[in-house]
């Protein structure tokens, strides 16, 4: 009662909102895998800050479960979803996935994901652009791109060009 000063509600309330935001952004961190957390694992050392089982992680790395902008440890055996179905969440739904493992030849095609979602901006409202691509734009530009060496990231960019020419998106990208 002491705090319930109508001046300073929008303070209190924007504090609250900020932490729950934190809560959530650390509960669905993606795990992303550094070249250098990758070749580790590919040599059979763990990883201390990965919180994906090992042996999880050296069947996802193996490329059969690969989807568009991950490597998947079981499409089927979705967190969103029944067991025994295909995941229920659009693509881009793997950047909040316990399954979802980022590797650097990912990048490429999230770098594409990110110039499609960048474009959406002229195309949606500000309201609607931010309740569709806002957590994962910034999942990407604030958690994922900076994991990566700029080299690594830079890289990656030149790739891009190379899948530019196969790109199909899911018609669930693009509604509005």
């Amino acid at each position: 009662h002491y705090a319930d000063i109508p001046a300073l509600r929008h303070v209190h309330e924007k504090a609250v909102a900020d932490g729950l935001q934190d809560a959530l952004d650390a509960a669905f961190k993606p795990c992303v895998l550094t070249t250098e957390k990758e070749e580790q694992l590919q040599r059979g050392l763990g990883v201390a800050d990965i919180a994906v089982p090992f042996d999880q992680l050296t069947t996802t790395l193996g490329g059969e479960h690969d989807v568009w902008l991950a490597s998947c440890s079981d499409f089927y055996k979705s967190p969103f979803g029944h067991p025994g179905q295909p995941c229920p969440q659009p693509f881009w739904g793997c950047f909040e996935c316990q399954n979802a493992v980022i590797t650097a030849q990912k990048l490429p095609a999230i770098l594409l994901f990110l110039d499609f979602i960048t474009e959406q901006r002229a195309a949606l409202s500000d309201s609607h652009w931010s309740a569709k691509f806002g957590r994962v734009w910034g999942r990407i530009t604030a958690q994922i791109l900076p994991a990566f060496p700029a080299a690594v990231v830079e890289e990656a960019r030149q790739k891009k060009t190379a899948h530019e020419q196969g790109l199909y998106l899911p018609p669930e990208a693009g509604l509005a």
